[in-house]
C-alpha cells in the first residue's frame, strides 16, 4: 500500500513460497505404486487374415471322408457337322478323366500356462484364437495363391502401367472364355498392382480408377477399399500375391476354373496335468486345383 519495507518483506515471503512449492518431496517419480498402467481391452494384431482369391473363387464343402477329390472332366469333345441325306453322321468318341485335388491340412499349435488361461485380462484365450484364425486364413489363402500359379496359364507379356493392364486385360479375358466357354469375372491382384490403379492417370494427369465424376469409367480402385472394379472384372486386393509388379502378381480368372473344397475350421485342446499346460490347435482341411489351365491367366511383365 505504498511501504517499500513491506513490499521487501512480501516479497521474500513469495520467493519463500515459491521455493517450497518447486522442491516437493512427493512425485510419481517418487511413488509410482499411485500410478498404476491402465490397459485397454482391445488388443492390437497386424495379422491380415483376408482371403481375397478365395473369396474371389467361393468355396465348396469338404465332403465327409478321404484324402482325394476326383472331379470329371472331358478331354476330348464329340462332333457335330453338316450332314446330307441318307450319309452318315460324324462321329467322335469323347473322351474323359479326372481332375485329381488332394485333400491337405492346415494347423497351427498354442501352448500356455492356466494361469494365463484363468487369470489374463484382456482375455488371452479370446486374442489367441483371433490371432490363429487370421493365420490360418493367411495360409489358406497363400496356398490358393500358389495353386493358381502353377496350375494357370502365362499371360501375354505386358508393361507395367496403366496401358499394359488395360491390354492384359484385353488379350487375356477373350483368351479364358476360349479356354473354358464360359466369362472370367474375377481381377485378382497384389498391393503394387492396386497401387499401380489407384495412381493410374490419363494422358491429361486426370485420375482413371480414382475419379470422382470419370470422363471414360475404367473401374474403380480405392485406397479405403479391397474391393473394386477393373475394366468390367471384380477387383479383389490380395496381401498374398506378391507385392511388386512382376509376374504373377496378378490373375484374371473364370471362377468355375477352379475348384475349392474345405471345411469348417476346427479347434483341439489337450491339458497337460503334469505341467498345467493347456495345448490347443486350430486347423483345417483345404482340396484346391486348377480345373482348366485357360481359365486362369497369371500376369507376365514384359
Amino acid at each position: 500500500m505504498g511501504n517499500h519495507e513491506s513490499a521487501q518483506w512480501v516479497m521474500k515471503a513469495e520467493a519463500d513460497v515459491a521455493k517450497y512449492l518447486t522442491a516437493a518431496d512427493d512425485s510419481f517419480t517418487t511413488n509410482p505404486a499411485f500410478s498404476p498402467t491402465q490397459f485397454v481391452p482391445t488388443v492390437v494384431d497386424t495379422l491380415i487374415g483376408a482371403r481375397p482369391a478365395i473369396d474371389a473363387i467361393g468355396t465348396r464343402a469338404l465332403p465327409a471322408a478321404g484324402m482325394t477329390i476326383s472331379v470329371p472332366k472331358i478331354t476330348t469333345s464329340g462332333t457335330v457337322a453338316e450332314t446330307a441325306e441318307a450319309a452318315a453322321p460324324s462321329e467322335t468318341g469323347i473322351v474323359s478323366s479326372y481332375v485329381n485335388l488332394t485333400v491337405k491340412k492346415y494347423a497351427g499349435l498354442q501352448r500356455y500356462s492356466l494361469e494365463v488361461l484363468e487369470r489374463s485380462s484382456p482375455d488371452f484365450f479370446a486374442a489367441m484364437l483371433d490371432n490363429m484364425t487370421r493365420a490360418y486364413n493367411k495360409a489358406t489363402d497363400a496356398a490358393l495363391i500358389a495353386i493358381l500359379t502353377a496350375g494357370g496359364t502365362q499371360a501375354t507379356a505386358q508393361a507395367a502401367t496403366s496401358n499394359g493392364l488395360i491390354a492384359y486385360v484385353a488379350a487375356e479375358t477373350p483368351a479364358a472364355y476360349l479356354a473354358t466357354g464360359e466369362l472370367a469375372s474375377a481381377y485378382i491382384a497384389g498391393t503394387s498392382q492396386w497401387g499401380l490403379l489407384i495412381g493410374a492417370k490419363d494422358t491429361t494427369d486426370r485420375p482413371i480408377y480414382t475419379a470422382l465424376q470419370p470422363m471414360n469409367a475404367a473401374g474403380t480402385a480405392s485406397p479405403r477399399s479391397l474391393r473394386g472394379n477393373v475394366l468390367g472384372l471384380d477387383l479383389y486386393v490380395d496381401p498374398n500375391a506378391v507385392s511388386t509388379t512382376i509376374d504373377e502378381s496378378a490373375f484374371i480368372v473364370v471362377p468355375s476354373a477352379v475348384s475349392i473344397y474345405e471345411s469348417p475350421i476346427l479347434r483341439l485342446s489337450v491339458n497337460q496335468p503334469a505341467t498345467g499346460e493347456i495345448e490347443t490347435a486350430l486347423y483345417g482341411y483345404m482340396a484346391a486345383g486348377v480345373l482348366v489351365a485357360g481359365g486362369v491367366r497369371r500376369y507376365n511383365l514384359t
